[in-house]
């Protein structure tokens, strides 16, 4: 399944994923966003698992997708736009997160947690393999990648923002508010305001396979 980029419209970004099927056939596209990504500020938002020492400035963006296939057909792989700041990387791995559309069409219950999962690719495209392939019936869910990368000595990961909004708004939190802006739970992408710290979180965009 291929998720890419997050999608923006005046007032909402959001994540755009490829997604492929394991049981569709091999590299077969479940949910694809790979388009309009950003050109203009802002072009990305932060999404990162830090080190110990830098909890606080945790955080991790979200987009939604409807899956409209039997649940026979599995999330094998996650494609997703993104780039380093500048002289950073490599990421040492990434978590994804599935979750159900809770109220106000933000991410609900978590419905499964992947962690640490090796990725190709460099900049601006990462493919994420899920090592057990994950199924889905219908319905409407959010995913969440976020990068496992130390900002000493690698910096950080942004996921690519989109420009064009598909479904709800992408969504935004840091649970430990290391950024000030109390956004410490889901919200709207542009409902905050980032302040001055280590990272200025900004937007993404992702596919399912």
């Amino acid at each position: 399944m291929p998720f890419a980029l997050a999608q923006r419209d005046r007032s909402a970004n959001t994540a755009h994923v490829p997604a492929t099927s394991s049981h569709s056939g091999p590299g077969t596209g479940l949910w694809d966003q790979y388009n309009n990504p950003a050109t203009e500020p802002p072009i990305n938002i932060g999404s990162q698992d830090f080190e110990p020492a830098l909890d606080a400035s945790d955080d991790q963006a979200a987009d939604d997708f409807v899956f409209t296939y039997p649940s026979n057909n599995c999330i094998t792989a996650v494609r997703v736009m993104g780039e380093y700041s500048e002289g950073g990387g490599p990421a040492s791995s990434f978590n994804v997160y599935l979750y159900d559309n809770g109220p106000s069409n933000l991410p609900g219950t978590l419905i499964e947690a992947f962690f640490n999962l090796p990725y190709t690719g460099t900049p601006p495209d990462f493919t994420i393999t899920l090592l057990n392939p994950f199924c889905l019936g219908p319905g409407t869910y959010w995913i969440s990648v976020q990068a496992r990368q130390d900002f000493n000595p690698n910096g950080q990961w942004f996921w690519h923002n989109r420009t064009l909004q598909s479904n709800a708004g992408a969504a935004w939190q840091n649970p430990n508010d290391g950024y000030g802006t109390g956004c410490i739970t889901w919200n709207r992408k542009n409902a905050w305001h980032a302040r001055p710290g280590i990272a200025r979180p900004s937007f993404p965009d992702p596919r399912l396979r």
